[in-house]
Protein backbone atom coordinates (compact mmCIF):
# COMPACT_ATOMS: atom_id res chain seq x y z
CA UNK A 1 0.00 0.00 0.00
CA UNK A 2 1.16 3.32 -0.74
CA UNK A 3 0.83 6.34 1.21
CA UNK A 4 0.76 8.92 -0.76
CA UNK A 5 1.30 11.70 1.94
CA UNK A 6 4.81 9.93 3.05
CA UNK A 7 7.89 11.44 1.57
CA UNK A 8 11.21 9.45 1.44
CA UNK A 9 14.28 11.97 2.26
CA UNK A 10 17.65 10.81 1.22
CA UNK A 11 20.40 12.08 3.88
CA UNK A 12 23.61 13.17 2.61
CA UNK A 13 25.54 10.07 2.60
CA UNK A 14 22.77 8.32 0.49
CA UNK A 15 23.06 10.90 -1.86
CA UNK A 16 26.88 10.21 -1.96
CA UNK A 17 26.40 6.60 -2.50
CA UNK A 18 23.42 7.56 -5.70
CA UNK A 19 25.91 9.74 -7.23
CA UNK A 20 28.94 7.31 -6.67
CA UNK A 21 26.61 4.14 -8.16
CA UNK A 22 26.10 6.41 -10.71
CA UNK A 23 29.24 7.01 -11.98
CA UNK A 24 30.15 3.42 -11.90
CA UNK A 25 26.95 2.44 -13.66
CA UNK A 26 27.87 5.02 -16.50
CA UNK A 27 31.36 3.28 -16.60
CA UNK A 28 29.96 -0.50 -16.70
CA UNK A 29 27.40 0.67 -19.33
CA UNK A 30 30.74 2.58 -21.94
CA UNK A 31 32.64 -0.19 -21.75
CA UNK A 32 29.41 -2.41 -22.13
CA UNK A 33 28.70 -0.57 -25.21
CA UNK A 34 32.24 -0.31 -26.67
CA UNK A 35 31.92 -4.29 -26.22
CA UNK A 36 28.77 -4.89 -28.03
CA UNK A 37 30.21 -2.82 -30.65
CA UNK A 38 33.10 -4.48 -31.24
CA UNK A 39 30.99 -8.00 -30.95
CA UNK A 40 28.83 -6.64 -33.56
CA UNK A 41 31.97 -5.74 -36.23
CA UNK A 42 33.04 -9.16 -35.28
CA UNK A 43 29.64 -10.54 -36.45
CA UNK A 44 29.62 -8.53 -39.32
CA UNK A 45 33.05 -9.83 -40.07
CA UNK A 46 31.96 -13.29 -39.73
CA UNK A 47 29.64 -12.81 -42.31
CA UNK A 48 31.47 -10.92 -44.52
CA UNK A 49 34.12 -14.21 -44.04
CA UNK A 50 31.08 -16.44 -45.67
CA UNK A 51 31.85 -14.49 -49.39
CA UNK A 52 35.76 -14.30 -49.08
CA UNK A 53 36.22 -18.15 -48.47
CA UNK A 54 37.70 -19.98 -51.20
CA UNK A 55 35.05 -23.47 -51.69
CA UNK A 56 37.55 -25.43 -50.82
CA UNK A 57 38.55 -24.46 -47.45
CA UNK A 58 34.44 -24.61 -47.07
CA UNK A 59 34.31 -27.97 -47.97
CA UNK A 60 36.96 -28.89 -45.57
CA UNK A 61 34.84 -27.26 -43.11
CA UNK A 62 32.79 -30.41 -42.94
CA UNK A 63 28.54 -30.37 -43.31
CA UNK A 64 28.25 -26.54 -42.30
CA UNK A 65 30.86 -25.55 -44.12
CA UNK A 66 30.57 -21.74 -45.19
CA UNK A 67 27.02 -21.44 -43.32
CA UNK A 68 28.79 -21.65 -40.06
CA UNK A 69 30.79 -18.39 -40.55
CA UNK A 70 26.89 -16.96 -41.38
CA UNK A 71 25.17 -18.73 -38.59
CA UNK A 72 27.92 -17.71 -36.14
CA UNK A 73 27.77 -14.05 -37.19
CA UNK A 74 23.61 -13.64 -37.00
CA UNK A 75 24.18 -15.40 -33.19
CA UNK A 76 26.54 -12.56 -32.34
CA UNK A 77 24.34 -9.46 -33.70
CA UNK A 78 21.37 -11.04 -31.83
CA UNK A 79 23.01 -11.62 -28.68
CA UNK A 80 24.87 -7.82 -29.56
CA UNK A 81 20.82 -6.54 -30.07
CA UNK A 82 19.60 -8.13 -26.51
CA UNK A 83 22.41 -6.91 -24.79
CA UNK A 84 22.12 -3.62 -25.87
CA UNK A 85 18.90 -2.93 -24.59
CA UNK A 86 19.67 -3.13 -20.71
CA UNK A 87 23.06 -1.62 -21.11
CA UNK A 88 20.74 1.45 -22.54
CA UNK A 89 18.59 1.17 -19.41
CA UNK A 90 21.70 1.08 -17.22
CA UNK A 91 23.31 4.48 -19.09
CA UNK A 92 19.86 6.37 -18.57
CA UNK A 93 19.59 5.28 -14.75
CA UNK A 94 23.11 6.41 -14.58
CA UNK A 95 22.82 9.96 -16.16
CA UNK A 96 19.75 10.42 -14.89
CA UNK A 97 20.20 9.73 -11.19
CA UNK A 98 23.57 11.99 -11.10
CA UNK A 99 21.39 15.00 -12.54
CA UNK A 100 19.04 14.20 -10.00
CA UNK A 101 21.57 14.44 -7.27
CA UNK A 102 23.66 17.07 -8.51
CA UNK A 103 19.87 19.26 -9.10
CA UNK A 104 18.55 17.65 -5.45
CA UNK A 105 15.22 17.21 -8.11
CA UNK A 106 12.71 14.60 -7.16
CA UNK A 107 10.97 13.96 -10.59
CA UNK A 108 14.35 13.45 -12.48
CA UNK A 109 15.52 10.74 -9.34
CA UNK A 110 11.85 9.20 -10.04
CA UNK A 111 12.59 9.02 -14.00
CA UNK A 112 16.24 7.49 -12.62
CA UNK A 113 14.60 4.78 -10.70
CA UNK A 114 12.18 3.72 -13.60
CA UNK A 115 15.41 3.03 -15.85
CA UNK A 116 16.73 0.92 -13.07
CA UNK A 117 13.36 -1.17 -12.51
CA UNK A 118 13.14 -1.22 -16.59
CA UNK A 119 16.81 -2.72 -16.32
CA UNK A 120 16.33 -5.76 -13.49
CA UNK A 121 12.70 -6.38 -15.07
CA UNK A 122 14.31 -6.76 -18.34
CA UNK A 123 17.04 -8.99 -17.13
CA UNK A 124 14.79 -11.28 -15.25
CA UNK A 125 12.52 -11.98 -18.04
CA UNK A 126 15.47 -12.97 -20.02
CA UNK A 127 16.67 -15.12 -16.96
CA UNK A 128 13.12 -16.57 -17.35
CA UNK A 129 13.22 -17.19 -20.89
CA UNK A 130 16.74 -18.94 -20.43
CA UNK A 131 15.62 -20.92 -18.16
CA UNK A 132 12.87 -22.40 -19.84
CA UNK A 133 15.29 -23.16 -22.50
CA UNK A 134 17.01 -25.08 -20.48
CA UNK A 135 14.81 -26.87 -19.67
CA UNK A 136 13.09 -27.73 -22.74
CA UNK A 137 16.64 -28.92 -23.68
CA UNK A 138 17.03 -31.17 -21.07
CA UNK A 139 13.35 -32.65 -22.03
CA UNK A 140 14.69 -32.79 -25.12
CA UNK A 141 17.91 -34.48 -24.54
CA UNK A 142 15.92 -36.75 -22.28
CA UNK A 143 13.35 -38.29 -25.00
CA UNK A 144 16.46 -38.14 -27.19
CA UNK A 145 18.27 -40.73 -25.26
CA UNK A 146 14.94 -42.74 -24.04
CA UNK A 147 14.47 -43.40 -27.58
CA UNK A 148 17.90 -43.57 -29.06
CA UNK A 149 18.06 -46.51 -25.90
CA UNK A 150 14.86 -48.27 -27.20
CA UNK A 151 16.04 -48.32 -30.72
CA UNK A 152 18.96 -49.83 -29.47
CA UNK A 153 17.14 -52.49 -27.80
CA UNK A 154 15.29 -53.30 -30.95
Amino acid sequence: MENENSQLAISGQGKMYLLETAKWAKFLAIITFVFLGLAALGGIFMIAMHSLMPAPAGRMMGPLGHAFFVVYGLFLLIIVAIAIIPTYYLYQFAVRTQAAVVSNDEVVMTESLGWLKKRFKFIGVMTIVVLCFYVLMIIIGVIVSLTAGLAAMH
